[in-house]
């Protein structure tokens, strides 16, 4: 069976439409009316219904699981024998959140690349519930997230720790409690008590729900027995940062985002860190591990292999 006219299929089948999926593939309609007639002339049976558009019949939408398992099959099959043959070609798909992956990702890829000029890199950005789900489907082959990773053969080696820290716009704690005391000595309390009610009457800016970093936050909230006035909502770190360093409100954010020399507040000197004071979140429960993660149901190529070395080696004794 011609995989080609497999993944002419499922392309057609994704887009609904010849049209669409011949400009997709880059091949005249014609040329893939005709993969298609052939294909369903090998599997004696109609896969689409062409009335209204294209519709898979059942037959279809039974081959289309199992050309899927079966292009798998054949990608796993062809990078295994890739490696056994030695071969310096390859691809590696990494998937990383867009937090670590701007604090990460500078620290790994110049060597990685140097030492595999000819390895296909791709880079898969995300929130870590998506990107765990591409890593379990086989749509990417590492992934770079917090322990532990819930999906079945999942596999990993510990990376380092990162804690989370509390942000306070300084313009916020002038504010508030300029009149009883200096902001220095609010931090301070903070520091011995670690109680997040000092600041139970402050605004807060904070990630979506969803994220790893909001429920944790949420938590300390119940906790405490406090609810928060949110005045602003994003699914962006960074974001998050700028807009409390305006003095909008209190936020939260992982130790390794701060002290980046890859981002733009890394740097004790930079603008907002000027402008926002920082103290540790609370106990070290609240510390996450990151690690780089592999599907260990699936074959992983030396290319993969060597990436997470390359993790190991960077990041020893960084935890």
């Amino acid at each position: 069976m011609n995989f080609q006219n497999m993944e002419y299929f499922l392309t057609a089948a994704e887009n609904g439409s010849i049209t669409r999926a011949a400009e997709k593939l880059n091949i005249t309609q014609q040329a893939l009316s005709n993969a298609i007639a052939r294909l369903e002339s090998e599997l004696g049976c109609r896969l689409f219904e062409r009335s209204h558009g294209l519709e898979l019949t059942y037959s279809g939408k039974k081959f289309r699981e199992a050309a899927i398992n079966m292009l798998d099959m054949q990608h796993q099959t062809l990078t295994m024998l890739n490696d056994i043959n030695e071969h310096v070609l390859g691809e590696l798909r990494i998937g990383i959140s867009y937090t670590r992956g701007q604090a990460i990702l500078p620290l790994l890829l110049p060597d990685y690349i140097k030492a595999h000029p000819q390895v296909e890199l791709s880079v898969l950005e995300g929130s870590s519930r998506d990107i765990e789900e591409h890593l379990a489907q086989g749509d990417i082959d590492v992934m770079i997230g917090f322990v532990p990773f819930l999906f079945e053969g999942a596999a990993w080696k510990i990376l380092m720790k990162d804690r989370l820290f509390l942000v306070v716009p300084k313009a916020l704690l002038a504010e508030h409690f300029g009149s009883t005391g200096t902001t220095g000595d609010i931090m301070k309390r903070y520091e011995k008590t670690h109680d997040i009610r000092l600041f139970k009457d402050l605004p807060f800016v904070l990630l979506n729900k969803g994220d790893r970093i909001r429920a944790i936050t949420d938590h300390l909230f119940n906790e405490a027995g406090i609810k928060p006035r949110i005045e602003f909502e994003t699914t962006n770190t960074q974001t998050a940062l700028a807009v409390a360093a305006e003095g909008v409100g209190v936020t939260v954010c992982p130790e390794l985002y701060l002290n980046s020399n890859y981002l733009a507040f890394g740097s004790g000197d930079s603008y907002i860190r000027k402008k926002v004071a920082t103290c540790l979140l609370s106990h070290d429960s609240l510390t996450d591990t990151i690690a780089v993660c592999y599907n260990d149901n699936r074959y992983l190529s030396r290319a993969a292999e060597d990436f997470i070395r390359l993790c190991q080696e960077k990041f020893q004794g960084a935890s």
